[in-house]
């Protein structure tokens, strides 16, 4: 399915082997005309699906390199207090991800002792990171379809600024919109009941 976001290109990280891919949700231009319109009306979205991602993201993060070992993404997760540890490869924000992802990867890959750099976790996937002023429409249709629980959220200059919560951004929509996108997770949430 074609989705109407905006992204910007796809970069290639490093050798064909470690790294996939960084796609970043990009702002969308407005259509419309100015000031006759809402702005959902001139995105094409539902009630709510238009705000900022800004104004939903949390700013309270953790930032690691990702040579970091498991153990230590849980020990800074739990030292700083915070929900979401960003991973950053080359000082560019690539993942990000709480202590429940962490426990996750962990035991997918069989570490039970946290010796595994979060690198080796991550590598194979595609990074996904998304502008502050982005509409919700955008991150959360880009984080269903790679499904992906937790985002950062990057300036214009790919500054890390917070991160954006899947629950949270869903929180943020009206009824309407909320359960259109809930009704599109469904089929991931019966695949992951069956597996565990």
């Amino acid at each position: 399915m074609v989705r109407p976001y905006v992204t910007a290109p796809v970069q290639s990280f490093g050798d064909a082997d470690s790294w996939s891919s960084m796609l970043t949700v990009a702002p969308r231009r407005r259509s419309g005309i100015a000031g006759e319109s809402t702005n959902d009306e001139a995105y094409g979205v539902l009630p709510g699906e238009d705000r900022l991602v800004r104004d939903i993201m949390t700013c309270e993060v953790a930032q690691a390199d990702t040579s970091i070992l498991i153990k230590q993404a849980t020990t800074i997760l739990r030292k700083h207090d915070v929900a979401i540890l960003v991973v950053c490869r080359d000082n560019e924000p690539v993942f990000a991800l709480t202590e429940y992802d962490v426990a996750n990867l962990a035991l997918a890959c069989g570490d039970h002792h946290g010796t595994t750099p979060v690198y080796d976790l991550i590598g194979k996937r595609t990074a996904i990171r998304c502008r502050e002023n982005a509409i919700l429409a955008d991150a959360i249709g880009t984080m269903v379809d790679h499904r992906v629980r937790h985002i950062p959220v990057v300036d214009a200059e790919n500054n890390l600024v917070g991160a954006l919560s899947l629950v949270n951004a869903v929180g943020a929509l009206t009824p309407a919109a909320a359960a259109a996108w809930l009704a599109k997770m469904q089929p991931w949430s019966d695949k992951e009941s069956k597996s565990t």
